[in-house]
This record gives C-alpha cells, sequence and structure tokens, in this order.
C-alpha cells in the first residue's frame, strides 16, 4: 500500500475545511435551531437523566467524571451516575476513542470542540445529532492529534474518493442516535421531504415519527387539518415538581407500584 501524498493532503485541506464550513452554514437552519431549543426537546435532552448502561465499571466511569471527561449527577448515596441522553451518546464515543488508544487529554480536547455552542444555547453536537436524525446523516472525523472534522455523508463519500484524508477515526451520528432511540424508525420519510419548508410543530411530529419516542400519538383533525397532536411518553423519573411546573399544554399522570412511582406518563399537546 503506497503511502499518504503529503503535498496533495496540504493542499486538499483547506479545501476540505471550507467545503464542511459552507455545507455545517447551509445546513444550520433557523427551523433546526428552534426545534433544538424547543422547551420539550431540551427538556428530554438535557435535563431528564437517567442511568447509562455501559461496559465501563462504576470506577472508571467515576474516574472520567472527576477528569471532566463526562459531565453527569450522582446520587445521594454516591452510587450510580445519572446522564442526559447527549451526554449518553458522547460516553459511547468516549468508550471507542479509549479502545483507539487516545488519551483523556485528547479527549478532553475533542468534547471541547463538540460541545462549543455554534450559537447561544446551540451546540455542535445538538446540530450533528438532529440533522442525523431529521434529515441525513452528520460524521465527525477525529484525528490523532485531538483536532475534529464534521461533514455529511456525501460530503464524506467525495473526500474518501480522493485518498488524501490523513488517518482518523469516523463517527456516524445517525448509528450513534439508534442507541438512545431503540424503537426507531429512521427509515421513514428519507426521500421526497423538504425539511426546510416544516412549521415547528411539523418537524416535532417528524422527529417523534422517526424516533419512536412516544408511547402514543393522537392527531386531531378538523375540516381535513391538523390542529393538535397529542403525544404521550413514559419517563422513570423523580423530579415531580419540575415536570409539574412545565406542564403548560401537558396532561401528567404518576403510576405508582408498591408504594413507589414507577414512571410518570405526561402528554404533550401541541396546538398546529
Amino acid at each position: 500500500m503506497s503511502g499518504l501524498d503529503f503535498r496533495k493532503l496540504r493542499e486538499f485541506q483547506p479545501d476540505l475545511r471550507e467545503k464542511a464550513r459552507i455545507e455545517m452554514t447551509e445546513n444550520i437552519t433557523d427551523n433546526l435551531i428552534n426545534f433544538v431549543l424547543d422547551e420539550a426537546i431540551i427538556d428530554s435532552f438535557r435535563n431528564e437523566k437517567g442511568r447509562k448502561i455501559t461496559q465501563q465499571s462504576k470506577r472508571v466511569i467515576g474516574h472520567w467524571v472527576k477528569e471532566g471527561v463526562i459531565i453527569g449527577e450522582q446520587n445521594n448515596e454516591g452510587g450510580w451516575y445519572y446522564f442526559d441522553r447527549i451526554e449518553s451518546i458522547w460516553i459511547d464515543i468516549v468508550t471507542q476513542l479509549r479502545e483507539f488508544g487516545l488519551s483523556l487529554g485528547k479527549i478532553k480536547k475533542i468534547r471541547e470542540q463538540l460541545f462549543t455552542e455554534v450559537q447561544k444555547g446551540f451546540r455542535l453536537i445538538d446540530f450533528v445529532l438532529m440533522h442525523s436524525v431529521l434529515r441525513s446523516p452528520y460524521i465527525m472525523l477525529v484525528k490523532m492529534d485531538g483536532t475534529i472534522d464534521t461533514t455529511t455523508s456525501e460530503l464524506y463519500s467525495e473526500i474518501i474518493q480522493k485518498e488524501v484524508l490523513p488517518p482518523h477515526i469516523a463517527f456516524n451520528f445517525f448509528h450513534l442516535a439508534k442507541e438512545i432511540f431503540p424503537n426507531n424508525h429512521f427509515e421513514l420519510f428519507q426521500e421526497n421531504i423538504n425539511f426546510d419548508k416544516l412549521s415547528p410543530n411539523e418537524t416535532k411530529l417528524l422527529f417523534y415519527l422517526r424516533t419512536g419516542d412516544y408511547k402514543e400519538m393522537k392527531i386531531k383533525m378538523e375540516d381535513g387539518a391538523m390542529y393538535l397532536l397529542e403525544a404521550t411518553s413514559h419517563e422513570v423519573n423523580d423530579r415531580i415538581k419540575d415536570i409539574i411546573n412545565k406542564a403548560s399544554y401537558q396532561d401528567i399522570c404518576i403510576k405508582k407500584a408498591n408504594n413507589k412511582i414507577v414512571y410518570i406518563e405526561r402528554v404533550e399537546k401541541i396546538k398546529l
């Protein structure tokens, strides 16, 4: 196998960065930003926390938290750590990066880039995840020095064909998303849909349909037009006060078994 053409590589790298930058600028639409910053989406992805099933031991997870590689909350008894959904995806990335031998220092550098805010409250990791779920897969290229590039799978394929990339690890956020959406239907509406023309509530409906992130959905019609969407979800959660306080346009049902809260069922009503 022939070695890298470093002259060609140096010439191509600025072109790659510029193409990826232009591509991202075009893909970061107001529609996507508003969806990510929607109160219900923020609550689901950043505020609600659960236990992460991982191959790492509690000691390793605790060390990563202490080193600032991952961020989690430990319960009052000093037992299990709890993480939000975005952090759960990041833990999967960290696990694989460690298997490839990257140091915690380089992984922290990667985190800083991935969790940086593109706009206020809208981080790079939010963008690549939601674009992968709603539109098309995004790829993160991790180089051995801890720097990253992000690009769509289409541009990545074009880059690969030029055979000028340095050694790297590629993460596909479409596949990573499947870990937090086990009931997904990502094959739905992959073609013939103009994302930019969707209303905010139509975007949310598309999200629920593709992720399967609901127990039940009801769509109410009037004169042939959809005017109300009710999405019911289950949450094993003890943040009852927070949920009740944020319960605008929601019905809440708290289920108990053996005098303990088993889960909270809430219906989000979205006026269309």
